[in-house]
């Protein structure tokens, strides 16, 4: 017999009581639960807790969602069109600007992109802390399934509304999307954590916590952007060679990866730190 008091967000909100065969464990063991913190946390507040790990995800997804779309559509048109990422950026801002009606369809998809992405990762892992289990892998493989079925979705039809084409999105961009997204959902819920760590060693927890929420996402961009150029590419001209898709690179790679890092600070740097903030797990320091 047990009595577990039980607090969140740093208020007592109530106990368990006295519960026969649930054995509230001391120093990291528990059957029922879960040691937040040094906090008991019981299946009786975990749906509350699942509300708040969606209402961070689904939050940080709206406030990224309308940049994300202007950025993600410019650095596409861009690359279509052949034309300075500055002049797409004004002339996509200006046209929705005037056109609000039809920012809803690509702002819709984008929000779409990130409240499930978010969702999928703070939920995954949560569950896989609670339950004692490395969080690593099976938050990279449910978020990359997440964000890659998504993000290939908004890409195809980011694409299709910039490029005035029947042709069907080519498997061989959708793979090269799925790719890239891998390893930017890796860098952004594995690596980064595992850097924030190694940095907390020599600077203050939340300096770490800033430095690589900035510098991670970004970063990544300069090894995949080359596979978002070959995508769209692909795309664009089906029957172009392969060879000539290479050389096509050089000479897009510092416009692309520029509108890429743009893009990746709100999505997964901003984005990410908001979500950080506003999740409850890291009142708790799950371990």
């Amino acid at each position: 017999m047990s009595m577990v008091l039980v607090v969140h967000g740093g208020i007592l909100v109530g106990d368990v009581g006295e519960v026969p065969g649930q054995i509230l464990m001391v120093l990291g063991v528990l059957e029922d639960g879960a040691l937040l913190g040094g906090i008991k946390h019981t299946s009786r507040y975990f749906p509350r807790m699942v509300l708040h790990e969606i209402f961070a995800g689904a939050t940080s997804s709206l406030l990224i969602s309308p940049i994300m779309s202007i950025l993600d559509l410019s650095i596409i048109k861009s690359q279509i069109h052949k034309e300075k990422l500055s002049k797409s950026l004004v002339d996509n801002f200006t046209f929705y600007s005037n056109h609000k009606s039809k920012f809803v369809k690509p702002l819709s998809i984008m929000n779409l992109v990130y409240t499930t992405t978010y969702c999928t990762a703070n939920l995954t892992e949560y569950v896989c802390k609670v339950n004692h289990v490395d969080y690593r892998y099976p938050t990279l493989l449910a978020t990359s399934s997440v964000n890659i079925i998504t993000i290939m979705y908004k890409d195809n039809v980011y694409s299709k509304l910039l490029k005035k084409s029947k042709a069907e999105f080519p498997l061989r961009s959708t793979l090269l999307f799925g790719a890239r997204d891998m390893m930017t959902i890796m860098t952004c819920f594995i690596w980064k954590k595992d850097a924030m760590d190694y940095l907390d060693s020599y600077i203050a927890h939340n300096k770490s916590e800033i430095i690589t929420s900035i510098l991670m996402p970004c970063l990544i961009q300069i090894i995949s952007t080359p596979l978002h150029i070959l995508a769209i590419d692909m795309y664009e001209q089906p029957n172009r060679v392969m060879m000539d898709r290479f050389k096509l690179i050089p000479s897009l790679y510092k416009t692309i990866l520029l509108g890429r890092m743009m893009r990746a600070f709100p999505a997964f740097g901003l984005g990410g730190f908001i979500n950080d903030m506003l999740r409850p797990v890291r009142k708790y320091e799950l371990h």
